[in-house]
């Protein structure tokens, strides 16, 4: 589970880190069928690139999908665990589903389990002015504002290089690499990232949107003046986005090597998250529908509250 947590921090910072081509200035040394985009073009970019990216966000808890995940936890000769899992949002988070585990089956029962427990979850989340869930999602909320203010702080983070116009997926492009401000420091939770963060990010100039990013840390990065953790230099995160409802952008393969300490005990993670069959199915009241009307275990553990 520590292990997830590092997924989105890092996930969220690289996403959003053309929002700050901004800082460039637009002199480049590129042949006339590569013009560079001017300020005015970058700004228009950057703004449409930081509506884009919130507003993705905001959709996103309101989204379930299937997550199928290979990863080696410890030294690199760890065995594989491989995982397909459905992640459901219940408004206060996700909720995950265990679909399959290294090419076995979940038994059914255990399944309508995990669906039962959903629907209890949506049934109380239904109303959000109930007194013993009010504190859940007030800490939902704080989690959504934290994220939002780094999204926000990204503009100033980084500078950010104009690498040319490319073709990425069938889409043309914007390329830019992109290294930290030394002269920013981020007040935001875990803003501490953004100064040994570097690497290469492509944005769908006619969306406006982040179709890939690859970055990889430079330097070692302490948490808790590095008692409670650390990540180390040269971990990385390669994240690619596709369109998945009609404007809306979100990750559909994740890609990662990350060494870090919890403590004193060295922990680390390499895999793959494929993420497929995104799904709205609306906040909490409206996704209760959905798992009462596909799961026959739910409707009657639920009917009667």
């Amino acid at each position: 589970m520590w292990r997830r947590a590092w997924i989105p921090i890092l996930l969220a910072s690289l996403l959003a880190a053309v929002v700050a081509a901004a800082q460039q200035n637009s002199k480049q040394n590129l042949t006339d069928d590569d013009r560079p985009l001017t300020l005015d073009e970058i700004r228009a970019l950057v703004a449409r690139a930081i509506a884009n990216q919130h507003a993705d966000d905001r959709q996103l808890n309101e989204y379930d999908r299937i997550e199928h995940t290979v990863q080696r936890e410890g030294g690199k000769n760890a065995v594989a665990t491989d995982t397909f899992e459905r992640v459901f949002p219940t408004g206060t988070g996700d909720v995950r589903v265990a679909l399959k585990r290294n090419g076995k089956p979940i038994e059914a029962a255990t399944i309508d389990q995990q669906w039962m427990d959903i629907a209890e979850a949506l049934t109380v989340r239904s109303d959000p002015s109930n007194p013993s869930i009010r504190q859940e999602f007030e800490r939902q909320q704080r989690r959504e504002h934290a994220h939002a203010e780094m999204i926000d702080d990204i503009g100033k983070a980084f500078h950010f290089n104009y690498r040319g116009h490319v073709t990425l997926n069938g889409r043309p492009a914007v390329e830019l690499s992109f290294a930290p401000d030394t002269n920013f420091r981020s007040t935001a939770r875990y803003g501490v990232v953004f100064a040994h963060l570097g690497g290469t990010v492509w944005v769908d100039e006619s969306s406006g949107q982040v179709l890939r990013v690859e970055a990889e840390l430079h330097d070692d990065v302490p948490f808790g003046g590095g008692i409670i953790a650390k990540v180390y230099r040269g971990s990385w995160l390669k994240v690619t986005q596709s369109e998945v409802a009609p404007g809306l952008w979100l990750p559909v393969v994740a890609t990662y090597d990350i060494e870090a300490r919890k403590f004193v005990f060295p922990v680390s993670w390499r895999g793959e998250i494929d993420a497929t069959e995104y799904r709205h199915v609306g906040p909490p009241a409206q996704a209760l529908l959905v798992v009462r009307r596909e799961h026959t275990g739910a409707i009657a553990s639920t009917s009667d509250h």
